[in-house]
């Protein structure tokens, strides 16, 4: 049985606050404070911006792209640390060090030249670049995690 309209009218803005709020999730605090710390933009600026993705901002993009390939940067660290402790154990640490630090360059590389081809140079660059970043080291840390499992 359907409630009455009467009834549902009153709840409708409580609703779509609600909804709006639980879209809006708070960003991780030690990601901000790295991040905060490592490019001084203000950490007030990256908790407003982390999830402006599609602002239409440039700046508020940029800190919510950032901030997610921060997130999967923070998540491939502790992966890769579990890994590291696993591959020192059966004695692979030297090969897996070598793997990162090529992984690493790689990345760097390629996401660079999306960056040029994607944007030619313009101002939507960075929005490439950092898009790539997130994109290739979730990909990464998703390998890595998929390893220690076997």
């Amino acid at each position: 049985m359907k409630p009455p309209s009467h009834l549902l009218k009153p709840l409708a803005p409580a609703l779509l606050l609600a909804a709006t709020v639980a879209a809006t999730a708070a960003p991780d605090e030690a990601v901000v404070r790295e991040m905060a710390r490592q490019t001084h933009i203000p950490a007030d600026d990256i908790r407003r911006d982390h999830d402006a993705c599609d602002s239409g901002v440039t700046l508020s993009m940029k800190i919510c792209a950032s901030y997610r390939w921060r997130m999967q940067d923070a998540r491939l660290n502790a992966v890769y640390k579990q890994a590291l402790a696993k591959a020192r154990e059966v004695g692979y640490e030297a090969s897996l060090v070598k793997a990162q630090r090529a992984w690493i360059a790689f990345r760097d590389a390629a996401c660079a030249n999306e960056g040029e081809m994607g944007a030619g140079g313009g101002t939507a660059q960075g929005l490439y670049e950092l898009s790539c970043m997130e994109s290739l080291t979730k990909d990464r840390a998703d390998r890595i995690g998929a390893m220690i499992r076997s």
